[in-house]
C-alpha cells in the first residue's frame, strides 16, 4: 500500500472556461471513469473533480491548459499529492 496527499482547492481558483470545459466532460459519461482533458486524467465528483497530477511531473503544459491550473497541479505534486480535489464547497 502507497499513501499518498491530497489537495483540496475551491472550483473558483480556476478560469471560468476551463471549469466549463471540465464539467462538459462528465455529461452523459460515467464518472466512475477517469476521462482525459489535454492529458490530465480527472474524475467527477457530486461538487467538482479530482484531477491527477501525473502529467505535471515531466511534461510540459498543454496549449489548452491553463497557468492556474498547471500551478495547482504542480505545487500539489511537489507536496507529494497524486489528487487535487476541485469542490465547489471549499472556501476559496
Amino acid at each position: 500500500m502507497r499513501i499518498s496527499g491530497l489537495a483540496n482547492v475551491s472550483t473558483g481558483s480556476l478560469p471560468d472556461a476551463e471549469l466549463a470545459a471540465i464539467d462538459r466532460l462528465f455529461d452523459g459519461d460515467d464518472a466512475r471513469h477517469p476521462l482525459d482533458y489535454h492529458g490530465i486524467p480527472v474524475v467527477a465528483h457530486p461538487y467538482g473533480f479530482l484531477a491527477h497530477t501525473c502529467m505535471v511531473a515531466d511534461d510540459e503544459k498543454p496549449d489548452e491548459v491553463s497557468e492556474r491550473l498547471w500551478v495547482i497541479l504542480s505545487d500539489a505534486e511537489h507536496a507529494g499529492c497524486d489528487w487535487v480535489l476541485f469542490d465547489r464547497d471549499e472556501a476559496g
